[in-house]
């Protein structure tokens, strides 16, 4: 067989309809034609991001990437079997963030089926730098909050101490504490509900926290990213969801929370959902400010 054929990529060239579909839509332009031949460039082991568009692009199947050479590749699905805009923007809109859920736990599969759409989200150059932990076990999940409580708790305490503040002034920047004053009220109000037997942290429900290594970077837009689909997906399966940013900074500042959740090394927590079957049931659509937008 007349192929190329490295430790990254093999191509059939005897099978090549030489449309140059690869050569075009190649961003890094690693591929590119000679005397009528495909040919790929000498760097092409080390610029390759392996996203996989000369695969998708090719009309006839003769391009295969070494890393995904024994998964199946899948054709493209037909326009009639997605979803048009009116259902999606139908889902959009019928999403809503929930705190309430029933004692039902979700099944290993349904949340497997969440991590399978999602592991198809977007990543920035294609770095796949997207990890997941789940938290079923309900230990974890209020030893967890009833952490975080502890350390609101003792903030708010330093700040409404005279000591308390001062001290905090030295160790935090002028904004940071200025913000810290400013949502003192709110702190306080928070530690009310959770007296009232409320868990606002995690809501009593399980946990998904999406996580990166800080070496490789994009852990923020890549987990966010991640996170929609599965909050959109969930909506399908009768599931609700909530994003929860006090959990993403307490874990990220916290060795306590990070060893109970088995976070690898250099790993930080870009973004992090409760997820469980809604208790509540929302009737209406609430409005939204009108879209702002530049038109240049």
């Amino acid at each position: 067989m007349n192929k190329i054929d490295n430790s990254v990529i093999e191509i059939d060239l005897d099978n090549c309809t030489k449309c140059n579909a690869c050569v075009n839509d190649c961003v890094y332009h690693l591929f590119y034609t000679e005397s009528e031949e495909l040919q790929i460039t000498k760097n092409f082991e080390e610029q390759c991001i392996l996203c996989g568009h000369c695969v998708a692009v090719c009309p006839v199947d003769v391009i295969k990437l070494k890393i995904h050479k024994d998964t199946p590749i899948r054709k493209i699905f037909k326009t009639e079997e997605i979803p048009n805009y009116d259902s999606l923007y139908k889902l959009a809109l019928k999403r809503r963030s929930v705190r309430q859920f029933t004692t039902e736990l979700v099944s290993k599969q349904l949340i497997e089926k969440l991590l399978e759409l999602a592991r198809y989200s977007p990543t920035g150059n294609n770095t796949e730098n997207v990890f997941y932990t789940v938290v079923q076990n309900k230990q974890i999940v209020t030893s967890i909050s009833n952490y975080i409580t502890m350390k609101v708790k003792r903030f708010v305490e330093s700040m409404d101490d005279p000591k308390g503040r001062e001290f905090l002034k030295t160790r935090l920047s002028t904004v940071e504490f200025d913000l810290a004053l400013e949502n003192l009220p709110k702190n306080k109000a928070i530690l009310k509900v959770i007296d009232d037997g409320i868990d606002y942290w995690c809501w009593d429900g399980e946990l998904i926290f999406i996580h990166g290594d800080i070496t490789i970077g994009g852990i923020s837009s890549n987990t966010a990213l991640a996170a929609a689909h599965i909050m959109f997906a969930a909506e399908t399966l009768g599931l609700g969801t909530c994003s929860l940013g006090y959990l993403t900074y307490y874990t990220n500042q916290s060795e306590t929370i990070k060893k109970w959740i088995n976070l690898p090394e250099n790993h930080e927590v870009g973004y992090s959902l409760v997820i469980g079957y809604p208790k509540v049931k929302y009737k209406r659509i609430p409005s939204r400010e009108q879209i702002r937008v530049q038109w240049l």
